[in-house]
């Protein structure tokens, strides 16, 4: 039959099984709820340091404004002057931060959240709940003013760089290209430094490109004078603006040339008419208007004839170049190619007015038909018929 065994007693005694009740009983004490309604506009605040350790005797300056966004609460009207007010705390007392306090809105859900502190006196056993703001604490590294040195220091005590001019050597000595060009502008467009009386002070280099600059720029152009300089950049003969008749607009005198004018001989294509005889020439132009022009004895538009003539011969041996360009050959084969009759200076001009470097571009080509259909104008009396210069040029149809 076994025992039952029983549980080991301390050396102390026997201790009771129960708690024995005391003989005096604790004094219930009632606890009375209130709640503050009307405080003035002013409330406590339960604020919030997210990523800060912020000291607690950090002095706060409390400022209030009127809130942009206002909002009625009809349920409470304590809650009307924190509705329509704000609170800002802001503290400069640390050495490099400044600790500012405000109310943030999130736009959600948590906006409509409600805070309260509860306010207990154990003397009267009273609770008073107080409507409560809510601020979020954030600090800010102060910028640093660095005050300027009045006294005349040693050009070897020279502050060290800032972080913007070290970035900006590093960038010109081993920026990219685009880097490069970007530190330039920032240079060039950098407003200049002023002086005492709120004047620009300029390098040597820059007063002088502003002193020339106010020399050379004058008032701005006319309407005039800019349709006067885009009609004398266009490859035509320059025509006479006050003309009142046709004959006006151009003269042979201004196509040729005064000193070609007069070098040009023209006695014997008349001898050579006036004899019936036949005179051969290389344009078919000039061929077909001979007999015409000499019997019109008229010795302006014969010489007139003459220098298409010459042009055309002129033209015919320059060689092609690149590109569409047409190259000038050597003064021999010129006189070869046109004949004896033209002389140096006659050559000279033409060079210089439609090939000054040697060459004839897409605009001097231009220019130099141009100037043979207005000398086409003044000996066909202005009623021409283009297709006889076509064929001289070796144009196309198109062209």
């Amino acid at each position: 039959m076994s025992e039952k065994k029983r549980k080991r007693t301390t050396e102390g005694g026997d201790s009771p099984s129960k708690k024995v009740a005391s003989g005096e009983s604790a004094s219930e004490q009632s606890v009375k709820f209130s709640i503050v309604r009307g405080s003035g506009g002013w409330a406590p605040a339960v604020a919030v340091a997210p990523g800060l350790d912020l000291p607690t005797n950090v002095p706060l300056q409390a400022y209030t404004k009127p809130r942009t966004n206002t909002v009625s609460d009809s349920t409470s009207t304590g809650r009307s002057a924190l509705s329509e007010s704000e609170l800002l705390l802001h503290c400069s007392a640390h050495p490099k931060l400044d600790y500012t306090a405000r109310e943030e809105s999130s736009g959600g859900a948590d906006d409509l959240l409600r805070h309260y502190i509860g306010v207990y006196d154990p003397a009267t056993g009273d609770i008073q709940i107080v409507p409560a703001r809510k601020v979020t604490v954030r600090g800010t590294l102060r910028s640093t003013v660095v005050p300027e040195k009045r006294d005349d220091s040693s050009e070897d005590e020279k502050a060290p760089p800032s972080r913007f001019a070290a970035r900006t050597l590093l960038g010109q000595a081993f920026g990219t290209k685009k880097s490069q060009k970007a530190i330039r502008a920032i240079t060039e467009n950098a407003i200049a430094p002023q002086n005492s009386s709120g004047k620009s002070v300029l390098d040597p280099l820059a007063s002088a490109i502003i002193d020339s600059m106010s020399q050379t720029s004058g008032p701005a152009a006319t309407r005039e004078e800019l349709q006067a300089e885009i009609d004398g950049a266009k490859p035509r003969p320059k025509p006479n603006m006050e003309a009142e008749t046709p004959a006006e607009v151009y003269k042979i005198e201004d196509l040729v040339g005064a000193s070609s004018l007069q070098a040009l001989k023209v006695r014997d294509w008349q001898s050579a008419v006036e004899a019936n005889k036949d005179v051969q020439t290389s344009s078919k132009y000039v061929s077909r208007r001979l007999v015409k022009v000499v019997s019109s004895k008229n010795i302006m538009r014969l010489k007139a004839l003459r220098y298409v003539l010459l042009l055309l011969d002129w033209y015919s041996c320059l060689k092609p170049g690149m590109k569409g360009m047409k190259k000038l050959p050597q003064r021999e084969d010129i006189t070869k190619a046109v004949g004896g009759e033209i002389t140096g200076s006659m050559l000279e001009s033409l060079r210089k007015r439609f090939a000054p470097d040697g060459n004839m571009n897409k605009w001097t080509i231009d220019n130099f038909m141009t100037h043979v259909c207005a000398l086409t104008l003044t000996i066909d009396l202005y009623e021409v018929d283009i297709s006889d210069v076509r064929d001289d040029l070796r144009l196309e149809t198109k062209q």
